[in-house]
């Protein structure tokens, strides 16, 4: 079955930043701190704008079909840590 993946509702992108390695983001619905890399905070942001399929998020970050396995790891990761949510789209009739 298709999926969306889009922020947690309510969540507010707060992070910082040092010379663009390192990210600390302040999740405001746990009150957790959590240290990311690049990667995290360009997928977290490109799901600022919209729910998106796979597929569309990693067209939006210009990433080849090679890098789905590891953008889809990533999802996951944030999923576990609830700044992002998965959502099933049901295929039409």
């Amino acid at each position: 079955m298709p999926a969306l993946w889009r922020l947690t509702p309510g969540l507010t992108l707060r992070y910082r930043t040092w010379d663009n390695e390192a990210y600390v983001l302040y999740h405001n619905l746990t009150s957790d701190t959590h240290l990311m890399d690049a990667a995290a905070i360009e997928v977290l942001e490109a799901l600022r704008s919209a729910p998106a399929p796979i597929e569309a998020l990693a067209q939006a970050l210009r990433l080849d079909a090679s890098h789905l396995e590891p953008l889809s790891e990533l999802l996951a990761e944030l999923q576990e840590i609830a700044l992002v949510e998965c959502l099933p789209v049901p295929l039409p009739a």
